[in-house]
């Protein structure tokens, strides 16, 4: 006849990525997770920040160019309805990062 395991003994080898009862856990079960939410006039010391102008078209000109470069690199289409589709991309796409390129040069842009 087979033995049965205790409570303990199947937490330990099965359950060890399953949640355990407060109960069980040392110091009080107190953790992250169960913390009690601050009151409204509590706020973290860490404000977000937007971020400037010129570091998001930075990184427009950088998404930009990827694509950009893959398109000129040649894209084979199985039909011929479908140049036409890929061509517009890679017009808008070039005009996008030419857009780009001309707005960082600005000056005073903030």
């Amino acid at each position: 006849m087979p033995t049965k395991l205790t409570r303990k003994e199947v937490i330990t080898s099965d359950d060890k990525y399953r949640a355990r009862p407060l109960e069980e856990i040392e110091g009080n079960g107190i953790s992250i997770i169960n913390e009690p939410i601050p009151p409204e006039n509590v706020r973290t010391l860490v404000r977000p920040r937007q971020r400037s102008l010129h570091a998001v078209l930075c990184e427009a000109v950088i998404n930009t160019q990827a694509p950009l470069a893959r398109l000129e690199a040649g894209v084979t289409v199985p039909r011929d309805q479908q140049r036409e589709v890929v061509r517009v991309l890679y017009v808008a796409t070039r005009h996008q990062a030419r857009a780009l390129a001309a707005t960082l040069e600005l000056d005073g842009l903030e």
